[in-house]
């Protein structure tokens, strides 16, 4: 973890910790917070709560929910657990279109992707850095290539962050699918460093970085909620990979271990107690994987081919753990077959990718119970379903164990979940008044996945092959997202964006800023004009368990009655708007009480968590 002074723990008891705030003191951050990795913990009964001091801010009660289907009450509170788990966030009118279903039908609608493709990204640079190969402005760039190897390198640079610019708009123009949250988890699962693959001393790389990287993304979103045998299949040829793990030079006279080693340690078998290959079996691998090389790069459409003079054609013998294969010198047939003995082992496969879903989806902590009840059953849901991924999300979000209270508000958000999420949830504006401004709306796009990468996670950035931290790596997994560089920034963007961002660009200014009167008109009047209510429902859109009786009254009196006692003193300031809403002092009025209202809410350490 980077510049980190400080614990986990204390940086957690930290959070928000404002002295302007009359909330500092935050139990119920306590209360839902499980920073040890020690077993799972749900609630006491309310009779039992009352027996013990200080027995609020504990989970008493081990879990014990599986997968058999969630029969429990379907309210906005298990449908919105479902919408931020499965996406970044969630507008309101997601939470209209599933409330009103059944929980079946709700998760069917999460799961039916959309596969067709968004329009490419396009030259938005122009007027910053005129496009080498004379691309014009507003085209597609993805299928225009670099011919020459000492051309290219300055608006390869610009179609990066381009790519990147793209990917961040995918990501907060999202449908109510799980579609850009599945092609994030395969993106950490199965990463590429977008700028470690610019650094690659490769032909014809230097112009056409971004292609690859673009076409290696089109094929995550591809298989976002397909076939994992056949995502796996197709990822080992991939252009961008053959660059990032080096099978690009992989050759018969030095064969290279990199993504021999990673297909089966990262990939697909782990690095647990029941995946036992050897370092011979690297080696036998990556004799295997001899050969493969990408063609065409400076064309419209790279290929990655067999070249059969690269191959090593001896046997390749693999040691007890599987079951002594041999794969006979086949030329590129033996990809096929070193996958498919790989797949063989789908015990060890389908328990290791659902342990890492889980650990995306629901919580880090696989204790004994969670591992004989959900994984394993999972796992074997997995197999039976022909590796199809799908099946095993629609049993794991139908499930009693996903709605369980044990699995809510516990889980910190990534930068994605706090920044997109909040983002999408206000309805904050991010599209310039000048639709065929382009330099200015990529900019836009750009400047807030810089944000991102501030709070250390940015699309295509990845700290190493493994992925992000937070997502694997025992014991504090989630943890990660909080030290001493992010804790800050965290706290910071999102006040940024509350009251407002301004950029400017290619002389059109634009202000990306939370409208909270227009939020809160989201809802009924009588919703509205009572400070209880509308108390009520923003803590339920804003935070992902409820408040106290206690807590969301100081909150009401502190911001809504502005220290008055009686609720009258907000009911006759909306009522008032809402009579002669051009009025501007009765505008104000209730404008600032909503900021005080969500600006509170949102500094609660709850906020952090899903």
């Amino acid at each position: 973890m980077r510049n980190n002074t400080l614990t986990r723990r204390t940086l957690l008891r930290k959070l928000f910790l404002n002295s302007n705030n009359n909330l500092q003191t935050d139990p119920l951050f306590q209360k839902y917070s499980r920073k040890v990795f020690n077993g799972r913990r749900t609630y006491a009964k309310k009779e039992k709560l009352e027996e013990k001091s200080n027995s609020e801010l504990e989970r008493v009660n081990p879990v014990t929910s599986g997968l058999n289907e969630y029969t429990g009450t379907w309210t906005d509170r298990q449908a919105i657990h479902l919408l931020k788990r499965t996406g970044f966030g969630f507008k309101k009118t997601d939470l209209d279109i599933i409330s009103n279903l059944s929980m079946n039908q709700a998760v069917d609608l999460v799961l039916n992707i959309d596969y067709s493709i968004p329009l490419p990204p396009i030259n938005n640079y122009e007027l910053d850095e005129p496009d080498e190969n004379n691309l014009p402005y507003g085209e597609d760039w993805t299928t225009n290539p670099f011919v020459d190897n000492n051309t290219g390198d300055n608006t390869d640079r610009e179609r990066m962050k381009s790519l990147k610019a793209w990917m961040t708009n995918l990501a907060m123009s999202q449908d109510v699918t799980i579609r850009e949250k599945m092609v994030l988890f395969w993106y950490h699962f199965i990463p590429v460093d977008f700028n470690f693959i610019k650094a690659s001393s490769n032909e014809h790389i230097s112009g056409n970085t971004a292609r690859v990287c673009y076409l290696y993304i089109k094929n995550l979103r591809d298989f976002s909620g397909g076939n994992f045998k056949s995502l796996i299949r197709s990822i080992a040829t991939q252009p961008a990979m053959m660059y990032y793990l080096n099978n690009q030079a992989n050759t018969k006279t030095a064969p290279d271990e990199n993504f021999a080693r990673e297909i089966m340690e990262l990939f697909t078998l782990g690095k647990g107690s029941n995946s036992q290959y050897s370092q011979p079996d690297v080696i036998e691998a990556a004799k295997v994987l001899t050969g493969w090389r990408v063609q065409n790069l400076n064309t419209p459409n790279p290929t990655t081919e067999f070249v059969p003079n690269k191959h090593d054609e001896s046997n390749k013998q693999f040691s007890p753990f599987f079951n002594n294969t041999t794969i006979a010198n086949n030329g590129a047939q033996e990809l096929d077959d070193f996958i498919d003995m790989i797949f063989s082992k789908s015990e060890v496969v389908s328990q290791y990718i659902c342990r890492r879903l889980y650990r995306f989806f629901v919580y880090y902590d696989i204790d004994s119970y969670i591992e004989t009840n959900v994984i394993e059953p999972l796992a074997q849901h997995f197999v039976a379903n022909n590796w199809e991924i799908l099946p095993v999300l629609e049993k794991l979000f139908k499930s009693q164990h996903f709605y369980d209270m044990a699995n809510r508000g516990v889980y910190i958000k990534s930068p994605l979940d706090l920044f997109i999420g909040f983002i999408r949830t206000l309805n904050i504006n991010t599209t310039v008044s000048d639709t065929n401004n382009y330099n200015a709306q990529y900019y836009v796009w750009q400047r807030l996945d810089n944000l991102l990468d501030d709070m250390e996670q940015s699309m295509g950035s990845i700290p190493n092959v493994a992925g992000w931290q937070a997502f694997y790596q025992n014991p504090s997994f989630h943890e990660y997202w909080i030290n001493s560089n992010t804790i800050q920034k965290r706290f910071a963007y999102i006040s940024y964006i509350f009251y407002g961002i301004t950029f400017t660009h290619n002389d059109l200014t634009t202000k990306i800023k939370a409208d909270t009167l227009a939020f809160a008109q989201q809802f009924s009047n009588t919703i509205c004009s009572d400070p209880n209510l509308l108390v009520d429902e923003c803590v339920k859109y804003l935070l992902p368990i409820d408040l106290s009786t206690e807590q969301k009254n100081n909150i009401k009196i502190q911001n809504l009655l502005t220290g008055q006692a009686t609720d009258y003193y907000w009911t006759q300031a909306w009522n008032n708007y809402m009579q002669d809403p051009t009025n501007e002092t009765y505008k104000l009025a209730v404008t600032t009480r909503l900021n005080g209202l969500f600006l509170t809410i949102i500094q609660l350490a709850e906020f952090q968590l899903m």
